[in-house]
């Protein structure tokens, strides 16, 4: 007999970014596109109709869920329960309180039928029969510890189950064992994972990893399965999906899924270039199908004067099919005597001065003493910032 599951993580509802927000719905769209990635694999699961479903932390993007996120989280659950489908979640840091007395989400999601939740730190054990009663599966799982004791104490107490013929660790962290891959993801709340097999002698069928938002095969029964959409750009170029596997034939197949596309276009180098031909590259760069995409550009090599003459929403509108453009100004230091590249400094917007000057000189069309209204506006910033270095 098969014994199959879907393992995925990282689902993050309740994420929201950007300030777009759907007209229709008034839900932001990046909120959305997390709720499409969740309904997706729900949806997955109930055509696959897998024995079990595993989910390796960060069901939510926050501890305290705002009440759209814990309804969509409901209403999949229940689809789940309504097929007879049991699903086991670990609680990832995201979804864990810094304080223990302010009670936990997965308390409450815990109360329903077919929902089993490890949380507040705690290893569980749990128990999966098939239907006919012959097949047992011990699922292990160890939640976000905050407490390093909490994390020691997790694994001294994980034992196996002699009456189960497979056995499965679910857990959420930054996997120490991973080769040349750094699973970090530089929250300061991460959790550094010890390989169990070595340090406790144990040998588990399958290990579902969550918290690293990149499918990763750390050997060949440990994986990430990433995240199900992508919180930032340092995860352009990853794939969302899950992962279905058989604990039978040993077979573990990673599915990918829609999601919003996240792309890094090509820097544009504007060392000795005119506006005329920065514009250009910009035009060559959004010729592409970028319909919908999120997308991040850096402008290297950056001088002032090129930067005030910059008319950021024309930069926009070349890319108006995209979703949004994520835009980064790297400024060359080498003025004031530095070496090229050694201090260049990456900023989205620049100082209140900067950005005044640029509003001259896109405005002024020779019509205004833009000098010297620019050195008023230097007059009036220094006046209100001594003004608040005395207050």
């Amino acid at each position: 007999m098969t014994m199959r599951f879907i393992h995925f993580a990282d689902t993050h509802l309740g994420f929201s970014d950007l300030s777009k927000v759907d007209p229709t719905t008034g839900v932001n769209r990046r909120e959305q596109d997390f709720y499409d990635a969740w309904q997706h694999v729900i949806a997955a699961s109930l055509e696959r109709r897998p024995d079990f479903v595993l989910h390796a932390g960060d069901l939510f993007q926050s501890p305290r869920p705002n009440n759209r996120a814990i309804a969509v989280a409901l209403e999949g659950l229940k689809r789940l329960h309504d097929a007879n489908i049991p699903i086991f979640i670990v609680a990832g840091n995201h979804s864990t309180p810094r304080i223990r007395a302010t009670g936990n989400i997965f308390e409450a999601l815990a109360i329903l039928p077919n929902v089993h939740a490890a949380y507040c730190g705690v290893y569980k054990k749990f128990i999966f029969t098939s239907p006919n009663g012959q097949e047992r599966c011990a699922i292990h799982c160890i939640p976000h510890c905050s407490l390093s004791q909490d994390l020691e104490k997790a694994y001294a107490d994980l034992q196996f189950e002699p009456s189960a013929r497979w056995n499965i660790l679910l857990t959420h962290g930054s996997w120490r064992a991973a080769g040349k891959i750094d699973t970090r993801m530089g929250e300061f709340n991460e959790q550094f994972l010890e390989d169990p097999e070595t340090r406790l002698d144990l040998t588990f069928d399958y290990i579902a990893l969550g918290h690293f938002h990149r499918y990763v095969p750390i050997n060949d029964h440990t994986f990430y399965s990433g995240s199900t959409e992508r919180t930032s750009f340092n995860e352009a170029g990853y794939a969302s999906g899950y992962i279905c596997g058989d604990l039978q034939t040993r077979e573990w197949e990673y599915v990918p899924i829609p999601s919003r596309p996240m792309l890094r276009l090509p820097p544009i180098d504007c060392r000795n270039q005119s506006v005329e031909e920065v514009m250009l590259a910009l035009k060559e760069r959004s010729s592409a199908d970028l319909a919908g995409a999120m997308l991040t550009l850096e402008f290297r090599h950056l001088s002032r004067d090129l930067y005030l003459q910059l008319d950021t929403s024309a930069l926009d509108k070349i890319f108006a099919q995209a979703f949004y453009l994520d835009k980064q100004f790297v400024f060359e230091t080498e003025a004031r005597g530095e070496p090229a590249g050694s201090s260049a400094m990456m900023m989205r917007l620049g100082s209140l001065r900067e950005e005044f000057a640029r509003y001259l000189l896109q405005r002024s069309n020779g019509a205004l003493p833009r000098a010297e209204l620019e050195r008023l506006g230097e007059e009036y910033l220094a006046a209100v910032e001594s003004a608040g270095l005395e207050a």
